[in-house]
């Protein structure tokens, strides 16, 4: 197990200058961890019964932080609680020490003055209310003035905060993320009885994979095993980039590393070749040696691009998977595998490059959008369905716990798709012909036909491996490969994590010839890997025409057939 960087933090107090948006931070912020949020301006109105204008008109700013204080002084005493407190909070060392006493996480939120009265004279609009009502330290007739000199009055007051966030350039989403991923990469998030497991891949020259709740914290440690150069490049996307660069970089830093940052557009689409290039011209605009260390830090399709690069600049550097999403901790990021995209197929353009770690912190999947985590419990599930009946069963137990993201069983689950997948590469590491690897393809098939056929837009990876799942299920009954009830309970469970399970809308007939395109497709045939029992499948083709045919049919896609005169029709 880990030991922890310091004491678990269960209070979060957000401050910071009005307009800041820290009532709305927090809000995020709490409903990310599943705790609750208290805005003191709003609790302080509520048990006065006046509104802010009225106390501050009527019983001065003494009165006002007589109350705050007194307030913030009762909301610290519960745990698991998001505090958003009033900009002036700071101004008193009561309430500093109120906050160091109940080791609460100080984070404070900074935008200009001239955003933030943009955003203040907004909501005045909106409201139909003077500036000056809503923010009573702004009534005068220059607010910019006074937000200016009260910013530069406490500033050095919220320099004193753990963690500090510029908020002008984010979406709140974004900033509530970020906020969280500054508490996870201190290692002060609660674990919950998570425990940090490693896996020994022994593919290649063997290398560790650790998942962890808030192992990021501790990635100088693991780094340090390697004896890599301090140098490092972190190559992630516009979609993580802007929540855990800054906090990831800064444990860097304090590790004894120098890390420099690159970021690519987010999205399957950008796992192309002029992304690859733009990698390639970083690296040498920062003159990467061959001993520095790539570290891949997002998705599947960073971890895939960034490990192209990686295999490929000076004949290889050192890769370093820091997996963000459910579908690249429990997949992607374990054995090797790295590539672009080609117009044709996924992934048609790559190699066999086996990192020198993996860290998967399975608190980043706290941030992540709700699609984007749900796509990666198809990985999560084919594993169990093709590989191992025991974890498929123990999914089926957790599934409540593993949807609301409890710690423990998250980790759990991720560590042991990491181990069964580490398994099947060590035994397999290039996916011979014959080889058990093939077995992990198990929905990919028609899952990558139905990413090219839709351009990589429509759906996620992790969704078309879902309808791909029941596909091969449904053609192993059909084929009297697979069980019924076997199928049944794979469509079931995939429903469960809200999945999808048919193709309705689909181009039966392109699909078809986009498996062609397959990578384990042998003399133009295609092959399927189709279940003989829960835990076991096996390597099936080619499959008859007809069979493929009424099963895309069965699930909804559209198919082109002869009628009795010869002439194409479209059924479903």
């Amino acid at each position: 197990m880990e030991t922890p960087l310091a004491a678990d933090a269960v209070r979060i107090l957000i401050l910071g200058p009005t307009g800041a948006g820290k009532s709305t931070t927090g809000k995020l912020l709490a409903h990310l961890l599943g705790w609750r949020f208290v805005d003191l301006d709003e609790v302080i109105v509520a048990h006065d019964g006046r509104p802010v204008s009225a106390i501050f008109a009527e019983d001065g700013e003494d009165g006002w932080r007589s109350r705050e204080s007194a307030t913030l002084a009762a909301v610290l005493r519960e745990e698991r609680v998001v505090i958003a407190g009033g900009a002036g909070l700071v101004e008193r060392e009561e309430n500093r020490r109120l906050a160091r006493d109940a080791g609460a996480w100080t984070v404070a939120l900074d935008i200009p003055p001239e955003v933030a009265l943009r955003r203040i004279a907004q909501q005045s609009a909106e409201q139909v209310a003077p500036v000056g009502e809503l923010r009573p330290m702004l009534a005068g007739e220059d607010p910019l003035a006074s937000m200016r000199a009260m910013r530069e009055r406490r500033a050095p007051l919220y320099a004193l905060a753990d963690d500090h966030i510029s908020t002008d350039s984010l979406d709140p989403t974004q900033v509530a993320g970020r906020a969280l991923a500054g508490i996870s990469l201190a290692g002060r998030l609660p674990k919950d009885g998570a425990e940090t497991q490693t896996s020994v891949v022994t593919a290649g020259a063997g290398y560790n994979a650790v998942a962890g709740w808030g192992a990021l914290a501790h990635l100088p440690r693991y780094l340090a095993t390697l004896r890599l150069p301090p140098r490092v490049t972190v190559v992630s996307d516009s979609a993580v980039s802007p929540i855990y660069a800054e906090p990831l970089a800064r444990v860097l830093r304090d590790g004894g590393y120098d890390p420099a940052a690159f970021a690519i557009p987010a999205g399957e689409a950008n796992k192309s070749r002029a992304s690859l290039e733009a990698v390639y011209d970083f690296l040498a605009e920062r003159r990467a040696e061959r001993g520095e260390a790539l570290l891949a830090l997002g998705g599947g399709v960073v971890g895939d691009l960034a490990g192209f690069a990686a295999a490929t600049w000076l004949r290889g550097v050192p890769l370093v998977q820091l997996p963000t999403s459910l579908l690249a901790q429990v997949d992607a990021s374990i054995g090797g595998k790295v590539a672009i995209d080609h117009p044709r197929g996924k992934n048609l353009i790559g190699a066999f490059y086996q990192p020198r770690l993996v860290v998967a912190d399975t608190s980043t999947l706290l941030t992540l959008p709700g699609r984007a985590c749900t796509e990666g419990w198809a990985e999560v599930i084919k594993h169990g369905a093709a590989l191992d009946s025991g974890y498929f069963t123990a999914i089926e137990r957790d599934a409540n716990a593993l949807l609301a993201a409890h710690p423990a069983e998250l980790t759990a689950a991720v560590a042991r798709s990491v181990a069964i997948k580490g398994a099947v590469v060590a035994g397999d590491e290039r996916e011979s012909e014959d080889g058990q690897r093939a077995l992990l393809n198990y929905g990919h098939t028609l899952g990558h036909a139905i990413e090219t056929v839709t351009g990589y837009t429509a759906w996620l990876h992790g969704e078309a491996v879902s309808a791909g799942m029941v596909f091969a299920a449904q053609l192993g009954v059909r084929l009297g490969v697979t069980p019924p009830e076997v199928a049944a309970r794979v469509e079931a469970l995939l429903s469960a994590f809200g999945l999808p399970t048919r193709l309705d809308g689909l181009d039966g007939s392109a699909l078809l010839r986009a498996t062609h395109w397959d990578k384990k497709a042998r003399d133009g045939q295609v092959r399927w890997v189709l279940l003989t029992g829960l835990g076991a499948s096996v390597a099936y083709g080619p499959a008859p025409e007809a069979a493929l045919r009424s099963t895309l049919a069965e699930l909804g896609a559209t198919i082109d057939t002869p009628d009795v005169n010869g002439a194409p029709t479209s059924v479903l």
